[in-house]
């Protein structure tokens, strides 16, 4: 006759479901994947201009331009930050008046920025009298000239405004490379010119007035 114990087991095991098998430990992965990037796109225009602007994956996006008009897009980040080291590569061919720029705002003051990159050379942007030359810096392989000058009830990030435009604009240009933001900030800070809270910064082509293509993939 089975003892008492052996019959209490048999009996757990009668009720036991006989496929039965022990739970998994939940584990954390050593190395979890970091989550892709979120890039920030801005485009304006003044509708005036003829522009096809196309995002791409990431970071690439490309732009066609012809005829009359203003126009302005490119993808980064928002907000922006002074210790940014933005590297992006690319083509870059205008026809007349086009920038290819960090481009960028602040408030607390409103201030529209340009680190201009390629332009074409007919049209060296933001000379005077669009722009008085106030300093200069050497930065990323180039010789930059700081330059400024005031927008009067213009269109801006916060509506019709009044703001200062900031550029630096590169003496050897060029269609892809690294930007160290810092040093613009820098200088602009030396010659007096206040910037305020970061908005978006973009890579970005701007034509007015001009025709053109750029495929820009900023990373």
């Amino acid at each position: 006759m089975p003892t008492l114990p052996l019959i209490i087991l048999l009996i757990l095991l009668s009720i036991l479901p006989t496929n039965a098998t022990p739970p998994r430990p939940i584990t954390t992965p050593k190395n979890p994947p970091k989550p892709r990037a979120t890039w920030y796109n801005t485009f304006w225009t003044d509708t005036a201009a003829s522009v096809k602007y196309t995002n791409g994956a990431e970071g690439a996006y490309s732009v066609t331009w012809n005829g009359t008009g203003n126009f302005v897009g490119g993808k980064g980040w928002n907000p922006g930050s002074t210790t940014k080291l933005i590297s992006w590569t690319g083509t870059f061919a205008p026809q007349g008046y086009a920038y290819l720029t960090i481009y960028g705002w602040t408030t607390n003051p409103l201030i529209e920025y340009y680190i201009i990159e390629n332009y074409h050379p007919s049209h060296e942007p933001a000379a005077p009298p669009e722009g008085e030359v106030v300093g200069n810096l050497t930065s990323d392989g180039s010789f930059y000239s700081v330059r400024t000058k005031m927008r009067v009830n213009k269109p801006s990030i916060v509506g019709t405004a009044t703001f200062r435009q900031i550029f630096s604009v590169r003496e050897v240009v060029r269609s892809e490379g690294v930007v160290t933001v810092g040093n613009h900030f820098a200088a602009w800070k030396e010659v007096g010119l206040k910037t305020g809270t970061h908005n978006y910064m973009v890579v970005a082509t701007e034509g007015n007035n001009s025709s053109g293509k750029a495929d820009i993939v900023v990373h």
